[in-house]
């Protein structure tokens, strides 16, 4: 028997504990979406007036973030370069997922056009998520 919502199984998520990312962790994530690649310097230099972060503070997240898999560090001339290793467009369906099932309660997720005026997301990626959260409402 299933203990996911049927939203989960139709995207394939059946297990997303410890995935997720916590609210800096997507601060990250965003900066390397939007730039591909960042060494630690950058990515501390971008958000330590957020989280008012140390640069090794900024460091531990980084191993851990790649420890979940969400991000991947590459050593270049002796300095690691970051990149997301989960798509955009995967993890924002995972999360209005989520958000759909556990806090509104609802079965299916709310429609993409509820996200037409977000910064984050090009038309494409618009596109891409109404494609994915439309399928999920269908299987």
């Amino acid at each position: 028997m299933r203990d996911a919502p049927a939203i989960y199984w139709a995207l394939g998520m059946t297990d997303l504990k410890g995935t997720d990312p916590t609210k800096p962790e997507l601060a990250i994530l965003k900066l390397l979406w939007r730039s591909k690649e960042l060494n630690a310097r950058d990515i501390h230099g971008e958000i330590e007036k957020d989280f008012g972060w140390s640069y090794s503070t900024v460091r531990t997240v980084l191993e851990r973030m790649a420890d979940k898999g969400l991000i991947s560090k590459t050593p270049v001339d002796g300095v690691n370069i970051y990149e997301p290793q989960v798509g955009k467009v995967a993890l924002l369906s995972r999360m209005i997922a989520d958000f759909s099932t556990r806090v509104l309660e609802l079965d299916t997720a709310p429609a993409a056009a509820f996200f037409a005026e977000s910064k984050l997301l090009s038309d494409k990626e618009l596109a891409e998520l109404e494609d994915v959260l439309r399928k999920a409402e269908t299987e």
